[in-house]
């Protein structure tokens, strides 16, 4: 039986701290353009859509296929992106992702009808998924102790930024209808983190170490980490991989068999259930439906919900390794509760009002605020850090696979459950979805605050054999 979090927590003994070094600040931000890429193709198809609709000629019941679009691209992505990053390495991976996300940006660009919109949003979607698997796989196995938490997180908070910006392009070019410029925006970082990936990240010093390049890991380990802790991370990759050999090369069947299925299906949980939050459908169709409830100023409107997601993601960045993770997606997950609930109740009680409006706008910016200061900041962190090394890559594809999976298909279905339930039992369906993530944050899930991944998994593999 699993020991209580805290009682783990109490009788582990700290990481000694390593210092901060201007090589692991450089994989921080580059790494972090990532997540900007990701986050600006959410916010910016939100404003986009309708121009492109109009533009192109295709009914707006083709809307959700053209949203849903990226994220089936993601799926494929994410499935073969942990054997990718395990065989030709991660930073190689990162450099794959965005050659695709630029091809997939100027097809768009581009396109002169609905398909080739659809082929371009799939290849963008291709580049968005590589990059959710391999940029917090890589920031795991790279980072120090001290830094990672807090390193996966300004993930996520790029993220945001990005979808703040998407939301703001789309605001200063909606006059002109300027659809395709609106998607041409993102070149700019696409091409930054395709130079960085070049020529200033490193590669990862455990992938470097499992291929037996040990001198080149023991470099990176200094570069990234300081030098007075490179010995104790080689020694512990050393036993770790040691035990892996042991265990069997990691397989797919592995992730089911016995000290691994643990880990892997809480990081299969975290993932489907961050999305059943609904947080990926309202950011993307957060213009539409504030507009169907009465607001009239809803692209205004989304560009506030952008910005109350960046800022207190920010707020989460600074407490994630100082809270820990499980206390923040409790406390997230709860409030996330209670404003999906809100939202129901107005939808449903008062309809068609002014009040319905702002009072959905209020709900969903205070939906945001829990999910920024839980979900949005640890799930890459919870998906990355419990997965054992010899599964890690493929357990976050599976994970990260599923999470895109969920996405699309709530993508795709959203009018029509919409023009089923309504928007007030959308918010219950919601509501009642993160109601189960709460509970796998209440009770499986370890804390991994101030560990290193070779000390999370000697415990979840032997509190799981």
């Amino acid at each position: 039986m699993p020991t209580p979090a805290n009682a783990r927590t109490a009788s582990t003994p700290r990481t000694p701290a390593n210092p901060t070094t201007r090589l692991a600040m450089a994989v921080i931000a580059f790494a972090g353009l990532g997540g900007f890429l990701y986050g600006f193709d959410i916010g910016v198809i939100s404003g986009a859509l309708k121009f492109m609709g109009d533009d192109l000629h295709f009914p707006q019941s083709d809307a959700g296929l053209i949203v849903a679009s990226v994220l089936y691209g993601g799926a494929v992505a994410t499935f073969f992106s942990g054997s990718m990053a395990d065989r030709f390495g991660r930073r190689w991976s990162i450099n794959v992702s965005s050659i695709v996300f630029i091809v997939g940006t100027l097809l768009v660009m581009v396109a002169g009808n609905f398909h080739m919109v659809l082929a371009g949003r799939l290849i963008e979607g291709l580049g968005v998924g590589i990059i959710t698997i391999v940029v917090p796989l890589y920031l795991a196995e790279t980072l120090p102790t001290n830094l990672r938490g807090r390193g996966i997180a300004l993930f996520q908070l790029c993220l945001t930024f990005g979808i703040v910006i998407g939301y703001a392009v789309n605001y200063a070019l909606k006059a002109d209808a300027a659809w395709r410029e609106m998607f041409g925006v993102s070149l700019i970082p696409a091409v930054v983190f395709l130079l960085g990936g070049l020529f200033v990240l490193p590669r990862s010093p455990r992938w470097l170490y499992t291929r037996g390049h040990e001198d080149e890991a023991r470099d990176v380990l200094a570069k990234t980490q300081g030098s007075a802790s490179v010995e104790k991370s080689l020694a512990e990759m050393k036993a770790v991989i040691a035990e892996e050999h042991a265990r069997g090369k990691g397989s797919w069947r592995q992730l089911f068999q016995p000290g691994y299925n643990k880990a892997f299906l809480i990081a299969l949980g975290v993932g489907v259930f961050t999305q059943l939050t609904g947080i990926n459908v309202l950011l993307q169709f957060a213009a539409p439906l504030l507009n169907a409830s009465g607001l009239h100023v809803a692209i205004l409107g989304s560009v506030g919900i952008g910005i109350v997601n960046f800022v207190v993601t920010i707020i989460a960045l600074a407490l994630v390794d100082k809270l820990g993770r499980r206390p923040l997606l409790i406390f997230g997950t709860a409030g996330i509760v209670l404003a999906t609930a809100f939202v129901g109740i107005v939808q449903m009680f008062f309809p068609g009002t002014a009040f319905t409006g702002y009072a959905t706008l209020a709900g969903l910016m205070a939906f945001v605020v829990f999910y920024a200061v839980g979900p949005g900041v640890v799930v890459w962190l919870a998906i990355s850090e419990v997965l054992p090394l010899a599964i890690r890559a493929k357990g976050m594809s599976v994970a990260l696979c599923a999470n895109s999976l969920t996405s699309a298909l709530l993508g795709n279905v959203f009018m029509w459950v919409v023009a089923g339930v309504g928007y007030s039992g959308l918010f219950f369906m919601f509501a009642a979805c993160t109601v189960v993530y709460l509970l796998i944050a209440i009770f499986p899930l370890p804390e991994t605050k101030g560990r290193s991944l070779e000390e999370i998994e000697n415990e979840l593999f032997s509190h799981n054999t």
